[in-house]
């Protein structure tokens, strides 16, 4: 059977009408003759959307039906007529739309009027059904809803929040694609002074996982994601090589995480397009794939092709272990008349890390070149072949005003681990050039254990150069880091600097506070350093006599 429309309102009827029979109606109270107030404003979306229907829904039986007839059948004296009484209703409805319960958070004070309330609830059944966004942890709506005898009437209507704690219901967020919300339930739980890492790294992880699909994503994003052997990350990575933007760092990334590059680039290699096979020779640059040293050997031995494209070709010939492979770049090395570019390149692709004296006098006829490259190629190869044994030659570096050879030479010394080679990488950062500088303490920053973080403490002074200060924050004060947060320059510095130091929490703060207004692909791009740091330990703590650097959190960016 159907139920009558007016069923509910029987037994209220049959009480009023033994209480009040034979006396006559009075006029109407003048809350009558009010417009309904509005309900209170949500966010643009999904709730205000459906606040607006079930409300609807509501107001038919409460302000048009029952308000109405208690307004022209009772007396201005009867309770359920006093003009401000009200209570609160709550509410839980499932995903269907069902009523699953309903009870008085605050009674009116007359329970005929609570009895009211509940029955006009109970008629409304079935509810328009809830999008997810408004359901809680357990997939029901909750909500408050007050009625009122007055103009508030039954526009008083809120949606309450029923949650699991964030380590329960971060996977379940994740799951249903409701990124948004995981990020309101970090922010949630840093309020109530929660840690938060774990989730916020499974966060990170979801929003990486989008940003990937996006134009403008990089290599960065992908790495983290490829680490933990990620199908869609890798996937990416192995398109990215055929982007000549992306094809050395992508190629870098999948030859650390041991897929074959060679495979994916062959045929653009041993093509005939000019702009396909130094793609592939860049890409192939840290692979040592031998499949593919025919290819490169035969690009970097064309005269006709683009100096960058045979520099590219040597570099990747380098690591490759094939006799022919270093003949090659040996006699490019020995030609005097070789385009610079070209000779330096294959330079230092022929010199492997500690090949001794031999390759080290080789490389010091060519420190005083002219060509900045060729100096660049020889302070690097120094480095690379004799190790702490050969670093005093390297006193030009302070002659030379061209930022280059230091560069080239502190990069190469970030993978010696040894007291003398700290040394010369804290003398070449008191260069007094920003280029170097920076290169010097990313090498710092990276570098473990025999990094000095404390070395980095005077560029925190405001004159330094942003770029440089910003890497000196690692080492600033917990009170200077808060006040240059919102900083437009350096704030992200301060997010990379709670990294390095493995304060999650603090950096998760910085985002939420200043990260969540970033461009989108600045955002992903946080994400990513905050994916990456999470998989290092933290830097050691600092103090006036440190000796020892963190290990790298992330890339650190210029």
């Amino acid at each position: 059977m159907t139920r009558s429309k007016t069923l509910w309102f029987a037994p209220l009827a049959l009480l009023w009408m033994g209480l009040h029979a034979g006396r006559a109606a009075a006029a109407t109270i003048p809350a009558d003759k009010l417009p309904e107030m509005a309900i209170p404003p949500s966010p643009p979306g999904p709730e205000a959307g459906y606040l607006r229907d079930i409300h609807a829904g509501i107001h038919k039986r409460w302000s048009d039906n029952f308000l109405r007839l208690v307004g022209e059948k009772l007396e201005p004296a009867n309770q359920l007529n006093t003009p401000d009484r009200s209570a609160e209703i709550d509410l839980v409805i499932d995903a269907d739309g069902k009523l699953i319960s309903s009870s008085v958070a605050r009674p009116s004070g007359f329970p005929g009027f609570d009895d009211a309330i509940l029955e006009v609830i109970k008629d409304a059944v079935p509810f328009p059904t809830p999008p997810l966004a408004v359901r809680s942890d357990d997939n029901n709506l909750h909500l408050r809803w007050l009625f009122a005898r007055d103009q508030r009437r039954c526009a008083g209507i809120t949606v309450t929040r029923a949650y699991d704690p964030i380590a329960a219901a971060m996977p379940k967020l994740l799951r249903e694609g409701r990124l948004d919300e995981g990020l309101n339930r970090v922010a949630f739980a840093r309020a109530g002074g929660q840690p938060v890492e774990p989730q916020f790294t499974l966060l990170a992880n979801e929003r990486i996982k989008v940003a990937l699909k996006q134009p403008w994503a990089t290599v960065a994003m992908a790495q983290p994601a490829a680490g933990r052997g990620d199908p869609d990350a890798i996937a990416w990575l192995k398109a990215a090589v055929k982007r000549p933007e992306l094809a050395a760092e992508a190629g870098a990334a999948l030859s650390a995480n041991k897929i074959a590059v060679c495979p994916l680039v062959k045929a653009g290699l041993e093509g005939a397009n000019a702009a396909e096979q130094q793609t592939a020779a860049l890409a192939l640059g840290a692979a040592g794939e031998a499949a593919c040293a025919p290819g490169l050997l035969k690009l970097m031995g064309n005269p006709k092709a683009k100096p960058e494209a045979r520099a590219a070709a040597a570099t990747a010939l380098g690591p490759i272990d094939d006799d022919t492979a270093r003949k090659a770049l040996s006699e490019v090395v020995k030609n005097d008349g070789e385009n610079a570019t070209v000779r330096a390149a294959a330079m230092l692709a022929w010199v492997h890390p500690g090949s001794g004296r031999v390759k080290v006098i080789a490389m010091e006829r060519t420190l005083r070149d002219p060509s900045p490259e060729l100096r660049a190629a020889s302070a690097a190869g120094v480095v690379r072949a004799g190790g702490d044994a050969n670093l005093a030659d390297l006193y030009v570096l302070f002659k030379d005003n061209d930022p280059r050879a230091s560069m080239a030479a502190l990069r190469e010394l970030e993978h010696l681990k040894t007291e003398e080679s700290t040394k010369l990488i804290l003398r070449l950062m008191h260069r007094s050039n920003p280029e170097i500088e920076k290169v010097a303490a990313d090498v710092v920053l990276r570098r473990t254990p025999h990094g000095d973080l404390s070395a980095l403490k005077p560029y925190l002074d405001p004159a330094t150069d942003p770029g440089v200060r910003g890497r000196a924050l690692a080492v600033a004060d917990g009170p200077l880091l808060t006040s240059l947060a919102g900083d437009p320059v350096l704030g992200i510095w301060v997010y990379r600097a709670r990294l390095l130091r493995g304060e999650g929490d603090l950096a998760a703060d910085w985002f939420l506070a200043y990260g969540t207004k970033l461009p989108p692909p600045a955002q992903a791009a946080a994400l990513a350093e905050w994916a990456a740091a999470m998989r290092m330990p933290a830097a050691p703590k600092v103090s006036p006599t440190a000796s020892t650097g963190p290990a790298p959190a992330s890339p650190v960016k210029p």
